[in-house]
């Protein structure tokens, strides 16, 4: 399933026009069932990996996101858009237990991963982060070779680490041909996209069910942020990625829906070439035009 923008108009300074692709049409009419649990005010998507219902999250005495309800499909691409502190990456977080690390952090509501509530303190949240992968804003490799990256998590996974599980994460990675001839080589001597897309291998190295991505392009090129994209696009027919950015035009040419955030609050989610074409809510169609953020 894809969504696709016409690839003349890619700058964050373009019009936004998308073209949603016949795939991706036939997967988003309703199936049978799905209005059970689908949560209030959205399309019906087919089957969630992610079911969110009030979703709130509080630092303290400060309430940075609230009331949360949405479902987030299988094997799609979600990009979540809205202005700087809306709380964008903080509900991302919550989607593997990152605020766990955060003092004084608390979610509220529930969190339904497959029939585990996330946030349930049956979970174990290390055994989750390996099932939910992240990637972050800049790309953070360990301060160790390009092979020892992918074997360290492994490790920390119980998968045993072998030559061909670290060149099929490579090359799921599209990173292979790259650093084939220098896997003992520091992690740290690649470029910027090269690094990302080790995170991203080092990620799907110990088989994840879903990948998180926070703004993974932000401190890229347009050559790597392009690498990137497309590399997230092959992923989706493997993996449910949810994706936050703050550029609309690469939520609009990645994503197959698009959620957006503003003030802590879900304002609206929905099919991407509807959020970017007809949304439902003024607000979002301010948002999309320029008119603020």
């Amino acid at each position: 399933m894809t969504t696709n923008v016409d690839p003349d108009k890619t700058s964050e300074s373009a019009p936004i026009e998308i073209h949603l692709s016949a795939g991706a049409a036939a997967e988003a009419a309703p199936s049978a069932g799905a209005a059970a649990t689908a949560a209030p005010d959205q399309p019906d998507l087919g089957p969630a990996v992610f079911q969110i219902r009030d979703m709130g999250v509080w630092y303290g005495n400060h309430e940075a996101v609230r009331g949360v309800s949405m479902d987030i499909p299988q094997n799609a691409i979600t990009a979540i858009i809205g202005p700087s502190g809306c709380g964008k990456s903080t509900a991302l977080r919550c989607l593997n237990r990152m605020n766990d690390l955060v003092p004084g952090a608390r979610v509220t509501g529930q969190v339904l991963f497959g029939d585990d509530d996330l946030l349930s303190a049956d979970v174990d949240p290390v055994d989750l982060r390996g099932r939910i992968g992240m990637v972050f804003q800049k790309p953070n490799p360990f301060p160790k070779s390009i092979k020892d990256n992918l074997e360290f998590g492994m490790k920390v996974n119980g998968i045993k680490a072998t030559a061909e599980r670290v060149e099929q994460a490579l090359r799921d990675a599209a990173l292979w041909d790259e650093v084939k001839d220098r896997l003992k080589a520091e992690a740290f001597s690649l470029s910027g996209g090269q690094q990302q897309r080790l995170c991203i291998a080092r990620a799907i190295a110990v088989e994840p069910e879903v990948i998180l991505m926070d703004e993974p392009c932000s401190a890229l090129d347009p050559i790597a942020t392009l690498a990137i994209e497309d590399l997230m696009k092959k992923l989706a027919e493997r993996y449910t990625l949810v994706v936050v950015t703050h550029n609309m035009q690469q939520a609009a040419r990645i994503s197959d829906f698009t959620a957006f955030f503003m003030l802590g609050e879900l304002v609206e989610f929905d099919l991407t070439s509807k959020i970017f074409t007809k949304p439902e809510k003024k607000i979002t169609e301010d948002y999309i035009t320029g008119r603020f953020g």
